[in-house]
């Protein structure tokens, strides 16, 4: 019988706008949901406003059956982002800035058996030492969903983030961009061992996943699927590996668990 782990997710909770519609959403909520749905006790620190849409977040929260404990009301907005997609229905996105998620604060001591942290809330000061203080403090498994948005990141920040990590995910355009970075070759393993990972998942997109860790490399084909929208399923598939990860599933079995449920949320309008 699996066993419940106990996740918390760090970062922002926003709308998404596609063709004018608003989706609750934000990677690492979307990230907890699906984790909740997996069947782990997930939770979000996080910030939301103290307007209509942060009432929408509650009351969101409340059906999916999570915790709104970590979750501050802030006097800054509720973030937004307005999603257009391309032709091959890949996202580009517009953030508001200086919004709730900007402004993270939490007196959170938990013990979680994985924390799990982005890219982008970490571009203001505030959540970005809410989270380091969280590093120093806690002891336990840390995943980093790299996720770069625009251009809120710097060298410094991507190297800290990935040095504190043990388990990070990051897509090929991600990998190119953080390879010239850092001046590695492109090859998976040279950033596992860079960055003293015991994990590093690169997702391919229709050409599924690579998986590198100390063992080696393993790969996973992608789950066919007529796209609807790629928002989510990043997120989705992160959700699926780390729950069969904690569960001590092979990593080939973790990778097919996350391509299936990465292809579930790619063929819906949404991420959660």
């Amino acid at each position: 019988m699996a066993k419940i782990p106990v996740v918390v997710s760090f970062g922002e909770i926003l709308f998404d706008v596609i063709e004018g519609e608003p989706h609750l959403g934000g990677a690492p909520l979307n990230l907890a949901v699906q984790l909740k749905r997996q069947g782990a006790d997930a939770s979000i620190i996080s910030s939301v406003g103290s307007d209509r849409l942060g009432d929408a977040v509650f009351a969101a929260l409340d059906q999916y059956g999570m915790s709104t404990a970590y979750v501050h009301r802030s006097d800054h907005p509720t973030g937004t982002v307005t999603v257009t997609l391309d032709a091959a229905k890949i996202p580009c996105y517009e953030f508001l800035n200086d919004c709730a998620y900007d402004h993270i604060k939490t007196d959170y001591h938990g013990t979680p058996d994985l924390f799990c942290y982005g890219t982008l809330s970490q571009r203001s000061e505030v959540s970005r030492s809410t989270l380091h203080r969280l590093w120093e403090s806690l002891e336990t498994t840390f995943f980093y969903d790299v996720n770069l948005r625009q251009n809120f990141y710097s060298k410094e920040l991507i190297r800290d983030s990935l040095l504190h990590a043990d388990l990070v995910k990051i897509n090929d355009e991600e990998f190119r961009v953080l390879s010239n970075l850092f001046d590695l070759p492109s090859d998976p393993a040279a950033m596992t061992e860079r960055f003293g990972l015991e994990v590093l998942i690169l997702t391919l997109g229709p050409d599924g996943c690579q998986v590198c860790s100390k063992g080696g490399m393993v790969s996973s084909p992608a789950v066919p699927v007529k796209v609807v929208s790629t928002v989510g399923a990043g997120d989705a598939f992160s959700a699926a590996f780390l729950y069969h990860y904690l569960n001590g599933d092979d990593l080939r079995v973790c990778a097919d668990a996350g391509n299936a449920l990465a292809a579930k949320v790619a063929g819906q309008a949404g991420a959660i």
